[in-house]
């Protein structure tokens, strides 16, 4: 499932159409939508046990279509479709505060949201718009696309099937395994009936159609993010007079197949390590820290690619060799993928810096624990058995054959780092040993239409950057273009008041857009890192050696309760002493430094907590590799704890020769003192010591 998410992040995952060289047709006489049945029937949502959500809040339905509307004898197939109902009755209480000057009210006009990918499920898409700005005025609605999980899923095993042979330890050995992936999954579809050809751009446009016919809409407002802009751009041909609005994020052109600048992903990958070493070296202490990012991601490469690493793991059902090994496609593609989202942005240089460690002194512990954590199979709402046909029957998998060889010869240590020679040009042949030949490009050539658009872009977008969105403007003479900076992959659906952006764009499409959004977005704040094993350790505690996690847990748990419960005890027990008029027992500084030991300790755990915290906002990738930079004060004040715990202990035996202390004072300060030492181990011991 890995190395699948590194050809699906990086080619595309958002779509992608070929070139014009095409042997097969397309019936131009013939009414596509003849044998639509429009039947929709209703379905308890799928997610009903992993999205919180009330009854009524959230809906879902099955629509039924023809696998391929071009056969008269095709068989029908069911899409899965969900409804975001308006929360502007949840939300009418809250008007008072709303600063925006959107006209109160649920609207009538609905939006579809057509969903990235290709392949990505509809279920990844309610959770992430299920408390989005859009909702607040209107419904929105998700369609399924055919071939993706609920939606016939024709390869649901994909990603389990044979894995002994994917256990290799070259990249050409990995590349040669996910062709044989590819095409065992569009073999054994075949022998079940399934016509793969039908799956394509086309037919997904025309199911949109479908949909809102289905729906008894005359009219609706579209929003499509990444391969939902090619799709997006399909149905305006398909549906041209059932579209009040439209809007089109991170772009692909739908006439890519033409134009080799589209899949120059590699290119743009360059293109954004250079903008980032730019914002880096702006800032005086992360060009201090982090110069010259490109060739740390790159010092990563070269250091897998000479000596790919390999760990011990216990999971032989994914590692039949009890071996995993971390090749140089994972070095260069984690970074990729971090320019997604810019919440990771001020975090990034300092991730970079620390993987590229990581691969340079053969981090095993690190890449023993991320090996463990993708072992669990097929990630939930991932169907690449539809990705691969829409790459082959769009022409994807020819067009990257010219546009990767350009990347190659630019940029030959990034592009070599994820697929080796050879491998684009027999995918590309496989697509058409398989039947899977490129529709007429005809059907992919530019859209015109004056229906009213924004066109919008993340300025650092690594996959669909700003310069795609300009091939397509001509065609689109009334739109306007809009470009987020500091912003990573679909800014519209990350951004905060994007929401109210489009509800005021959707409310009135012919006037001049409100783009005030775009003002608020600020260049990244670059944090450093203090550096750690800790989350690694952990997860491999938990997933390979669960019988000693709970020991582990006490060990950590009790010292932190010692700690917590004395440094409470011992700073309002002067208090409780002066209320009560008592003198306290002559301790010899021992109760001094045992307050010490507990406050020492209780600082460690607030800051190292807090910055857990902070570092989870910025980056889940940053809890692996470490803490913010300011942890590292955590960490100090975790030692000293447990040297004033050894000072207080020592204080404590000489105060009991020298005076007789109370046996509730004494046991009191000798179980912070044990509690400090304890943290202070612990803490050392996994990984977060200075």
């Amino acid at each position: 499932m890995q190395k699948y998410l590194i050809l699906c992040g990086l080619f595309l995952c958002r779509g992608a159409i070929g070139q014009d060289a095409s042997s097969s047709t397309a019936p131009t006489d013939i009414d596509v939508f003849a044998r639509d049945s429009y039947r929709i029937d209703s379905l308890v949502c799928p997610f009903k046990d992993r999205i919180d959500y009330e009854p009524g809040e959230i809906e879902c339905g099955l629509l039924s279509v023809p696998e391929n509307r071009e056969d008269p004898d095709t068989r029908f197939i069911e899409l899965h479709f969900v409804k975001l109902v308006s929360t502007w009755d949840d939300v009418e209480a809250e008007d008072d505060d709303d600063d925006t000057d959107l006209a109160p009210g649920r609207r009538d006009d609905p939006v579809i949201y057509l969903t990235g990918g290709p392949g990505a499920a509809a279920e990844y898409y309610v959770d992430r718009f299920k408390d989005h700005g859009i909702r607040k005025h209107r419904d929105l609605y998700i369609l399924e696309q055919r071939g993706i999980v609920n939606s016939g899923d024709f390869c649901r095993t994909y990603a389990e099937r044979n894995v002994g042979l994917k256990n290799v330890a070259t990249l050409k050995e990995s590349a040669a395994a996910l062709r044989g992936e590819s095409r065992a999954c569009a073999e054994n579809a075949t022998a079940a009936g399934v016509d793969l050809s039908a799956y394509n751009t086309i037919e997904n446009a025309r199911d949109v159609r479908a949909l809102r016919v289905a729906l008894g809409f005359d009219q609706w407002n579209v929003w499509g993010i990444s391969y939902g802009t090619i799709l997006g751009q399909a149905y305006i041909k398909e549906d041209p007079d059932g579209i009040l609005a439209i809007v089109l994020d991170a772009i692909v052109p739908l006439d890519a197949r033409s134009e080799p600048i589209s899949w120059r992903v590699i290119n743009w990958y360059d293109r954004d390590l250079r903008k980032l070493d730019e914002l880096c070296k702006a800032d005086s202490a992360c060009a201090r820290r982090y110069p010259d990012l490109g060739e740390r991601v790159r010092d990563g490469i070269r250091a897998a690619s000479t000596q790919p690493v390999t760990v011990d793991v216990k999971d032989t059902e994914y590692y039949p060799t009890g071996k995993a090994h971390i090749l140089s496609d994972f070095a260069g593609f984690l970074p990729f993928t971090l320019f997604y989202e810019q919440s990771n942005y001020p975090a990034l240089p300092a991730i970079i810096d620390a993987w590229a460690d990581a691969f340079e002194n053969r981090d095993e512990t690190l890449f023993r624990a991320l090996a463990i954590a993708g072992s669990s199979g097929m990630a939930v709402g991932i169907s690449p058995g539809m990705y691969d046909a829409i790459m082959c029957n769009d022409g994807f998998r020819d067009a990257m054959v010219e546009s990767l060889a350009l990347d190659r010869s630019e940029f030959p240590v990034l592009t070599n780092a994820v697929l080796p020679e050879g491998d684009t040009e027999a995918r590309a042949e496989m697509c058409h040993d398989l039947g899977m030949i490129p529709r007429p490009g005809a059907q992919y050539a530019a859209v015109e239409t004056d229906i009213p658009t924004l066109l919008i872009e993340g300025d650092m977008d690594p996959i669909t950057p700003p310069p795609l969105a300009h091939v397509i403007a001509p065609g689109f003479s009334n739109a306007t273009y809009v470009e987020f900076p500091y912003a990573g992959h679909g800014p519209s659906r990350s951004v905060e008041c994007a929401g109210d952006m489009l509800n005021k764009f959707y409310d009135d499409p012919v006037a001049a857009p409100d783009l005030s959004c775009v003002d608020e977005m600020e260049a990244p704040e670059f944090i450093s890192l203090y550096r750690s094993s800790f989350a690694p350790r952990m997860i491999a505690l938990a997933m390979e050696d669960k019988e000693e996690l709970p020991k582990v847990a006490a060990w950590g748990g009790i010292s932190i309760l010692g700690v917590l419960v004395g440094f409470l005890v011992l700073t309002f027990a002067p208090l409780v002493r002066r209320i009560e008029k008592r003198e306290p027992a002559p301790a010899d500084g021992a109760r001094l430094a045992a307050w010490g030991a507990a406050c020492a300790g209780t600082a460690a755990l607030a800051i190292l907590g807090a910055a857990a915290g902070v570092s989870y906002e910025l980056s889940e990738v940053l809890l692996v590799l470490g803490l913010v930079g300011w942890a590292a004060l955590g960490a100090w004040l975790g030692v000293v704890s447990g040297i004033l715990g050894v000072v207080a202990l020592v204080l404590t035996v000489r105060a009991r020769r020298n005076s007789a202390l109370p046996a509730g004072t004494l046991t009191g300060f000798v179980i912070t003192s044990l509690a400090a030492v304890s943290l202070s181990v612990f803490l050392m011991m996994w990984g977060l010591g200075p």
